[in-house]
C-alpha cells in the first residue's frame, strides 16, 4: 500500500508540471509571439522605405509631367539662326505664371531683338535702329521700375498682416539655363523673375485674406502685363522695321554695296 501512494504522488506531480500555462504565462507567450511579427513587420516596412525602387512608387510624387505639359507649349524661336555668343544664366521659376511667361515670351523676343540688333542694322541706317533700340531700353526700364517697386509694396503689405512665411508651390520649379543674347534679354530675363517672385506673394495676402480673391486676380494680370507688354513692343518694332526693309529696296541694295 505504501508502494502504491508513493506512485500516486508521483503521477500527480508530473501531471502538475505540464498542465497549461496560467492566464499571465499565456499572454508572456502571446506577447513573445506578437513581438517576433511586429520585428519582422518592422523591418519589412524599413526595407520598403529604403528601397530606391518602391520609394519613388510610394513616397516621391512626380510633377515632372506638369512641366513636361508646359514645355510642349513653348512658342517655337530657333536660335540656332543667332550666331552671336550668349552668357548661360541660370533661373529657377517656381509660379505656373513664371514658367509660361518665360517659355512663351522670352526665346521669341530674344529672337527679334537680335533681328533689330543685327540683321536690321545691316540694312537700314544705324542712327535709325538706334532710335528703336533706345526706345525698347527706356520700356523695359520703366517696366522693370514699375516691377520692383511692386515688390516692394508686397513686402510691405506682407509685413503689415504679419505674414512672414510665403505659400510655396508643391509643383517642382523649373531649373532653365537661359541663353541672353543682349542687355535687353538680359533685362526680360529680370522681369521674369519678378515676375515669379510676385506671385506666391499675392497668393499668401489673399489666402491670409489680407486681399480679395477678385484683386488677387487683377493684381496678376497687372503685373504679367509689364512682360507681355515688353515683348509686343519688340514684336511690332521688329515688324515696322521689316515692312521698311522690305518697301524700299533701293536703300537696301545702297546700304548693302557701302
Amino acid at each position: 500500500m505504501a508502494a502504491a501512494a508513493t506512485d500516486k504522488n508521483k503521477l500527480t506531480a508530473v501531471l502538475n508540471t505540464t498542465k497549461a500555462p496560467s492566464g499571465n504565462a499565456r499572454f508572456l507567450v502571446a506577447s513573445s509571439g506578437s513581438r517576433r511579427h511586429d520585428s519582422r513587420y518592422t523591418a519589412r516596412m524599413e526595407a520598403t522605405v529604403n528601397s530606391p525602387t518602391e520609394a519613388k512608387l510610394t513616397i516621391k510624387a512626380d510633377h515632372g509631367a506638369t512641366n513636361r505639359k508646359l514645355l510642349a507649349r513653348q512658342a517655337a524661336a530657333d536660335l540656332t539662326r543667332i550666331e552671336s555668343a550668349s552668357r548661360k544664366i541660370s533661373i529657377h521659376l517656381s509660379s505656373p505664371e513664371g514658367k509660361r511667361l518665360y517659355l512663351r515670351c522670352f526665346d521669341i523676343t530674344q529672337m527679334n531683338l537680335h533681328f533689330i540688333a543685327v540683321f536690321a542694322r545691316m540694312k537700314l541706317p544705324g542712327e535709325d535702329v538706334d532710335k528703336v533700340e533706345q526706345e525698347l531700353r527706356q520700356l523695359f526700364d520703366s517696366r522693370l521700375a514699375r516691377l520692383n517697386q511692386s515688390l516692394v509694396d508686397m513686402e510691405a503689405k506682407c509685413q503689415a498682416n504679419g505674414i512672414l512665411n510665403l505659400a510655396t508651390y508643391d509643383v517642382e520649379p523649373m531649373r532653365i539655363e537661359a541663353k541672353v543674347y543682349s542687355t535687353l534679354g538680359r533685362l526680360l530675363l529680370e522681369m521674369i523673375g519678378k515676375v515669379d517672385q510676385l506671385m506666391p506673394m499675392l497668393e499668401t495676402l489673399c489666402i491670409d485674406e489680407a486681399i480679395s480673391t477678385a484683386q488677387l486676380n487683377m493684381e496678376k494680370s497687372r503685373i504679367k502685363k509689364n512682360v507681355r507688354g515688353a515683348a509686343s513692343a519688340t514684336r511690332m518694332l521688329r515688324m515696322s522695321l521689316e515692312k521698311r526693309i522690305s518697301s524700299s529696296p533701293q536703300e537696301k541694295d545702297q546700304i548693302i554695296d557701302s
